[in-house]
């Protein structure tokens, strides 16, 4: 059974996947930072396995970001990643947020494209790895996709 929970702390759950996206399977040195005390941290457990997750911060008046979205290797292509990014938009929208941005990977640039985000600015490289910003103004039916 798929359900989610909100921390304002980052949960173990979500620390140890994000380890096991970022560090182990990507390579990546810097994943935890201050931002994780400030952010909120959504995790998406199948019964009691963090299958994905996420953590979002204020990134302006009415903008929040997205960053730090990680599903479990062997749980991908099940709609996880959509599942988590969805519930985030709804909890921003609760909390006022009318954007939301990332910073995406741009190997994965075009799954955030098929949620509604749009790409702002050029490719750059966060720690030897190319990605781009992208926003999403909340509220707005991905182009393609029918209520």
């Amino acid at each position: 059974m798929l359900r989610f929970e909100m921390s304002v702390t980052l949960p173990p759950a979500a620390q140890a996947l994000r380890q096991e996206v970022f560090m182990e399977e990507q390579g990546f040195s810097y994943e935890f930072d201050e931002t994780d005390n400030a952010a909120l941290h959504l995790v998406l457990f199948d019964g009691g396995e963090a299958v994905a997750c996420c953590r979002m911060f204020p990134d302006g008046p009415d903008s929040w970001h997205i960053g730090r979205v990680a599903v479990k290797k062997d749980r991908r292509g099940q709609r996880l990643g959509a599942a988590v990014m969805e519930e985030a938009e709804a909890a921003l929208s609760l909390k006022g947020a009318k954007k939301a941005v990332l910073s995406a990977q741009a190997q994965a640039a075009g799954f955030y494209r098929k949620l509604g985000y749009v790409q702002v600015g050029e490719e750059y490289l966060d720690e030897h790895c190319p990605h781009v910003d992208m926003e999403k103004l909340l509220g707005k039916t991905p182009a393609g996709i029918k209520e």
